[in-house]
């Protein structure tokens, strides 16, 4: 009954309605960063994680190790935890992570390799190109286990000095657990306006193939080096989300809360380790 559970509130999630995939779609949320700005993220030049735009990795110049956790309304069946490291270098970022999504009865677990890379056009023109191939794997108690490989491709493109274009499409494979039980297939576009340091603002248009399409919004305020402020929201459906991170030189701490309209609070959190 629990991972039964599980299932319907991470349909309820995304679409607030019953889901329509053979897996939930917790591996597509961001961290505690991304969740505090309403996961308009796809356009977020600094995102890491297993869930960030895989074209992220190529505006890294120092490698980091990110770990996230979040407990969706308070319970257990609904836990999910993730870690994941960037390596940049002269030929490309590399990245990898794993995941892990629900309790005793239904487990999914994800494992993450991508690569990235800057192209330059010019002397001044770069778009950064990403790909990430991802393992699930899906276990329900007396019904046996499962897997599948899904591939997804990110965009990073500036458009001005202080404005950059965002593209992000998971699982374009089409891969399944079960014959007619897709993974889910989504497809986002964002922008990200940055004023210095002190200010971002981001916008997402996220489509879930199976679902309506939704709108992301965040901003970000840092009215000290070491602290920011963030809060977003979502439609399809409607959530409220703030957060707060702190920037302690190599160690980045994040903390967030999200609204449901229908489900209650769900608390996030994160920890990035620079070097």
């Amino acid at each position: 009954m629990r991972h039964l559970l599980g299932l319907l509130v991470a349909g309820c999630l995304m679409a607030g309605s019953s889901p329509a995939h053979g897996q939930s779609t917790y591996d597509l949320f961001g961290g505690a960063r991304a969740s505090a700005l309403g996961y308009a993220s796809t356009a977020l030049t600094t995102a890491s994680g297993v869930h960030g735009n895989p074209a992220a990795a190529a505006r890294r110049s120092h490698r980091v190790v990110s770990f996230f956790a979040r407990e969706a309304f308070g319970l257990s069946a609904l836990r999910y935890g993730s870690v994941a490291g960037t390596w940049p270098a002269a030929w490309g970022s590399v990245s990898g992570g794993a995941s892990t999504f629900g309790g005793d009865g239904y487990r999914e677990v994800h494992y993450s390799l991508g690569y990235a890379r800057g192209l330059s056009f010019g002397t001044s023109r770069h778009v950064h190109l990403g790909l990430t191939g991802r393992y699930y794997h899906t276990r329900i108690d007396g019904y046996g286990s499962t897997g599948a490989v899904g591939l997804h491709l990110g965009l990073l493109l500036p458009l001005l000095s202080s404005l950059d274009l965002g593209a992000h499409a998971t699982n374009v494979n089409g891969p399944s657990l079960v014959e007619g039980e897709p993974l889910p297939q989504t497809l986002s576009m964002g922008l990200q306006y940055r004023a210095g340091d002190a200010l971002r603002v981001l916008v997402d248009v996220f489509k879930d193939r199976a679902f309506p399409a939704a709108l992301r919004g965040g901003l970000e305020v840092r009215p000290l080096s070491l602290i920011a402020l963030r809060a977003g929201v979502t439609t399809a459906p409607t959530r409220f989300t703030g957060g707060i991170g702190l920037h302690l030189g190599w160690l980045q701490a994040h903390v967030a809360a999200e609204q449901h309209a229908e489900l209650g609070w769900t608390p996030s959190a994160s920890l990035d380790v620079h070097w």
